[in-house]
């Protein structure tokens, strides 16, 4: 497993950057990685995240409101449940494709700084 992880360390870094010795071995202090929907509930949170921010910036008061509500939710609700009274409707991929686009454009914006 350490050598897998150590030859997609460098496939992915490639020429960029240095892979020490040991890291291999990160697989190993990182095992919620590889657990259960890891993945999955990392990217939704992101993208409920990014939702939420984009219409706390637009509405301010109103999807902060929603926001806050949501939040008082605990585990009383599945995440769908949560994630909608927050005002973000998982259930359909436009959240998620609403995401990628945003983020492909503050990453077009960083790089106007770096020229």
């Amino acid at each position: 497993m350490s050598r897998i992880f150590k030859e997609t360390l460098q496939k992915f870094w490639g020429e960029d950057v240095e892979i020490n010795e040991g890291s291999e071995l990160t697989c190993m202090r990182q095992p919620h990685y590889y657990m259960g929907l890891y993945p999955y509930t990392y990217s939704a949170g992101l993208t409920i995240g990014t939702q939420v921010s984009k219409m706390i910036v637009e509405e301010r008061k109103p999807a902060a409101d929603r926001w806050l509500k949501a939040l008082a939710l605990g585990s009383t609700q599945d995440s769908v449940g949560i994630a909608k009274a927050a005002g973000v409707d998982i259930t359909t991929d436009k959240p998620l494709k609403d995401t990628i686009e945003y983020i492909g454009k503050v990453i077009d914006d960083i790089e106007k700084y770096d020229k």
